[in-house]
């Protein structure tokens, strides 16, 4: 279990957000509701609240007109913690158990007989409850934070050895100063390994955030975007980008997707240019075929005409001869005197 302290200036923004969340979350609920012809829901549930209801302008009015008039000078006045779960203690406790968890924090922290409202909110993968504590007491004195945090992780240690909770194991120093936090959740859901996988696929597919969106439908996940990232998936179940580490955040996807499509871009020019080499090298090659084709004709043309001019000169030769040995002839053959016709008459 996690408690996050803080404190607030404003009982009303507290008790507003704890009830509705951020404005563009009301008002994109609002919106969902009416698309749907449905009653708005509010994010949060009150599930407790002492010395002061019903709603939380309500609350926060209370509030606000009983610090006017015993320490209207009070400028932090709401003390403002969340007490968190570990996802996969959803279900294990009853909500009697979960009510004594709350009056004893309330008990340890020294503030049970303040006015103080606890709303549950269910948007993560962990059930959480949200706090807004008059600083304030009934006696006049303003209620000390000091120590805050030592205190609520000491709670956190007992319930969850007394609970059978899932325990939180502190960061080291250098971690911390890191970050910030001493605690955080490894979460177990079982639906959050398939989500990452889904997003790690269709980021690779889409140029911006849109056509991601619109890819993650779908798939069958309702992708929330009014505060923060938030998906619920085909079983109703909501997992927030918190839930799914880093890398998943909506600045971090759109980064991502950038990322993934200049990569794109450079890998078709890449590609258009090795075709274009490719072009170049298929046409260098188709002409060097072509010139060794002609070269290879016109060895063959003139070879036939060697071959040409070869007979043609056997058959002159041969005919030469042939003149030669008739002319022997002639000149061998008897020769005849010639006869007095007219005498010998």
């Amino acid at each position: 279990m996690i408690i996050n302290s803080g404190v607030s200036k404003s009982y009303m923004g507290s008790a507003l957000y704890n009830e509705h969340g951020s404005r563009a979350e009301m008002k994109q609920r609002q919106q969902e509701a009416e698309a749907e012809n449905r009653p708005y829901i509010p994010k949060g549930e009150l599930y407790y609240s002492q010395y002061c209801g019903y709603d939380s302008k309500d609350i926060g009015e209370q509030m606000e007109n009983y610090k006017q008039e015993m320490n209207p000078k009070l400028v932090k006045c709401a003390y403002t913690p969340s007490l968190n779960f570990a996802p996969e203690d959803r279900g294990k406790l009853s909500e009697e158990q979960k009510l004594g968890i709350i009056h004893e924090f309330a008990e340890h922290m020294g503030f049970a007989q303040n006015q103080y409202c606890v709303h549950r909110h269910d948007d993560k993968a962990h059930e959480h409850f949200h706090f807004v504590v008059n600083r304030i007491g009934f006696d006049g004195k303003t209620w000390d934070d000091g120590f805050s945090k030592r205190r609520v992780n000491e709670f956190s240690r007992k319930m969850e050895l007394k609970y059978d909770l899932r325990q939180v194991v502190g960061k080291s120093r250098e971690r911390l100063r890191q970050t910030g936090k001493d605690e955080t959740f490894v979460s177990q859901n079982p639906y959050l390994a398939p989500l990452r996988k889904d997003i790690d696929e269709v980021i690779l597919k889409h140029d911006d955030f849109r056509g991601f969106k619109k890819e993650m439908e779908n798939r069958g996940y309702k992708v929330q975007t009014g505060f923060g990232l938030g998906y619920t998936n085909a079983k109703g179940v909501k997992i927030g980008s918190k839930d799914l580490g880093e890398g998943y955040k909506k600045n971090e996807i759109e980064i991502r997707i950038e990322s993934g499509r200049l990569g794109r871009e450079q890998e078709r020019a890449a590609m258009l240019k090795l075709q274009l080499q490719r072009g170049i090298a298929e046409q260098q090659r188709i002409a060097e075929l072509r010139e060794k084709q002609q070269k290879q004709e016109l060895a063959l043309e003139r070879e036939r005409e060697a071959i040409q001019r070869e007979k043609a000169a056997e058959e002159q030769q041969q005919q030469e001869k042939q003149a030669e040995k008739l002319k022997e002839q002639v000149r061998l053959a008897p020769t005849y005197p010639k006869q007095d016709y007219k005498r010998s008459r």
